[in-house]
């Protein structure tokens, strides 16, 4: 096999460290064109294609895919303003669109240690809605964000975040590997990179943070993911979901080729608006994560465990990697779009 051969790529990443287990996928609407698998779920044992790895923050194309759903049903539409749920939040914030919230165009800062500040749920959506953590009115990636899109879907249906997105978009599109959080069990992926990342973001707000050690097996290593999850959320709408590259390229697929869950309308919306940011997706960067080898019209996401998912309609492709990195001060970026442009050669 060549170094051209994706497979060898994916190899050579656990070769040099960067990561303790990768699976990966190209799929078009045909079927899959392209997988490989590569290093240990656990310490002498393999990982295959079946395994979970911690999604990370694609668990917010999850949560954008159910805002969707919510709102053709009229259930959550997302043009309802922020206060009209919470009427509490601070002017600005109470004007917003739930929308907003998933473009990451809310006004609502990036990230911030919840643990440094909340002790319960409540403390949790007090923070959000107040002035504190306002960030500047223009686009900011936002996990906040999306952590407050989550508590307004409960609030506005009376159910968990977790149950509505199982009943509403995981078990409709037959993902059953897709879960909040699945714990020490066989088929999951353990994790050892430590939370450095987040006290040097900790930092730069001013505040010190004690090292975050390497998640316990199962569990996300987001941090704040984890602090919700202590609080009773079992799922919070920023990061926390696990699943295997089989269902979750099956879900980049019904964005590629709506149909089963989606109208194409629905996806058109969500993609809709020249920022850099449609509904849950972020849109093609040379520099970003997705490199040149995609085409203008790609969006994807990536997660910080790993993961990247990327979706071409030009190409008619789908394109996963979901690992487990072992350094998150390293930029891993450079390595997704390796991928993509070895990818891109499969569909030739």
């Amino acid at each position: 096999m060549s170094r051209r051969d994706p497979a060898v790529w994916l190899s050579g990443l656990v070769a040099k460290g960067m990561v303790t287990a990768a699976s990966a996928v190209v799929a078009t609407p045909s079927g899959l064109v392209w997988s490989g698998t590569a290093g240990e779920e656990r310490p002498g044992v393999p990982a295959t294609i079946e395994t979970r790895f911690d999604l990370a923050s694609e668990t917010k194309v999850f949560a954008a895919t159910l805002a969707l759903v919510l709102d053709a049903s009229r259930e959550l539409p997302l043009q309802t303003p922020v206060g009209e749920i919470f009427p509490a939040a601070v002017p600005a914030l109470a004007r917003r669109p739930l929308e907003d919230l998933l473009r990451h165009r809310s006004g609502l800062a990036a990230w911030t240690p919840l643990s440094l500040f909340c002790r319960s749920r409540n403390d949790v959506l007090d923070l959000l809605l107040s002035e504190r953590f306002r960030g500047p009115q223009r686009e900011v990636y936002s996990d906040l964000g999306n952590i407050l899109w989550a508590f307004a879907a409960e609030a506005a249906i009376g159910r968990s975040y977790a149950d509505l997105l199982a009943e509403r978009v995981l078990r409709p599109l037959d993902l059953a590997s897709v879960v909040p959080s699945p714990g020490d069990l066989p088929g999951v992926a353990a994790s050892e990179m430590d939370g450095a990342k987040e006290v040097e973001l900790a930092r730069d707000l001013g505040f010190e943070l004690p090292l975050p050690p390497a998640p316990a097996p199962g569990e996300p290593q987001d941090g704040n993911a984890r602090f919700l999850r202590s609080l009773g959320i079992s799922l919070p709408g920023h990061a926390g979901l696990f699943g295997c590259v089989t269902d979750v390229v099956r879900f980049g697929l019904e964005w590629l080729a709506p149909g089963r869950l989606l109208a194409p309308d629905q996806v058109a919306k969500a993609l809709s608006g020249g920022r850099g940011y449609g509904l849950g997706w972020t849109r093609r960067s040379v520099r970003g994560s997705s490199g040149p080898a995609l085409s203008r019209a790609a969006f994807g996401l990536t997660g910080f465990a790993g993961a990247s998912l990327w979706i071409d309609p030009a190409k008619q492709a789908v394109f996963l990697l979901l690992s487990h990195r072992r350094h998150g001060l390293v930029n891993f970026n450079p390595h997704r779009r390796r991928f993509h442009a070895l990818g891109a050669k499969t569909l030739v």
